[in-house]
């Protein structure tokens, strides 16, 4: 009979220390499965040099993690594969998170969810898609314990996957950050702009495209025109700009000359 990976006789490994391995740790932990952890800077234990030394060395990865039949790659995207070559894991199902990398040393199964500085609530955990490498392990034999949503897409598609995400996540926080600025610059706190985030996140979970408002929806040139005015210099301009020019093409092109 095969152990159930998270048993005490198959416990996951887990290698990093970032927000992504401390965040689903802590997750496979609350739901009472066995994790052993390595990292460089924190490893799982020691090994000492001899009897009369007072001095020990970090514990290898192999070594650490021995029993683990699993092991979790939850580290930076540039140091998976060298890590792998670097470690024998021989036998071992490799899984890493990223959403880009693809590899074929290991499989993807990329958590489609942003992780800040502070542990969240237990329920929000099963709530965490993940998508998988489709020529990879099944999610349900990696994690038989979790309940969460998961897909597969071909591993080429990867990077124009991770592309969507970067531009929904990542654009979005720094589109948000730039506008708390200048509510800032104006005399105006950051969290007057909150109902207004969160107002226009539910939107667009709930409507997709007919959530979009202002005057990209109603084709408002003079408008547009005006908003770019008022940045000048601003290098959010030049984003401002692009992001017109990709959803309403045409709409900043010179207007006609007209003869009077």
């Amino acid at each position: 009979m095969i152990d159930r990976p998270g048993s005490a006789a198959a416990p996951y490994g887990i290698v990093g220390g970032g927000r992504v391995a401390r965040h689903l740790g802590h997750y496979l932990e609350t739901l009472g499965l066995e994790v052993r952890r390595w990292t460089r800077n924190t490893p799982s234990g020691s090994v000492a040099h001899g009897p009369e030394e007072a001095d020990s060395v970090p514990l290898a990865p192999e070594q650490a993690l021995a029993d683990c039949p699993v092991i979790l790659l939850w580290i930076r995207d540039d140091a998976i594969e060298p890590f792998l070559h670097g470690a024998d894991f021989t036998g071992r199902t490799l899984i890493h998170a990223s959403g880009s990398l693809r590899t074929p040393l290991a499989s993807a199964m990329h958590p489609l969810y942003t992780f800040g500085p502070d542990l969240y609530a237990a329920e929000v955990y099963p709530t965490i898609p993940f998508i998988c490498d489709e020529e990879g392990p099944a999610f349900e034999e990696v994690f038989p314990e979790l309940a969460n949503p998961n897909w597969t897409i071909a591993s080429d598609q990867r990077p124009l996957y991770h592309a969507a995400c970067v531009m929904g996540g990542n654009f979005s926080t720094l589109l948000w950050n730039r506008a708390m600025e200048i509510f800032r610059e104006l005399g105006l706190p950051a969290e007057a702009a909150i109902p207004y985030l969160e107002r226009t996140c539910a939107n667009v979970a709930e409507h997709g495209p007919g959530a979009l408002t202002g005057p990209l929806a109603r084709g408002d040139r003079r408008t547009v025109e005006a908003n770019l005015a008022a940045l000048g210099h601003d290098p959010w301009s030049d984003v401002y700009r692009a992001i017109v020019r990709a959803a309403r093409p045409g709409m900043l092109d010179p207007e006609p000359e007209t003869n009077g």
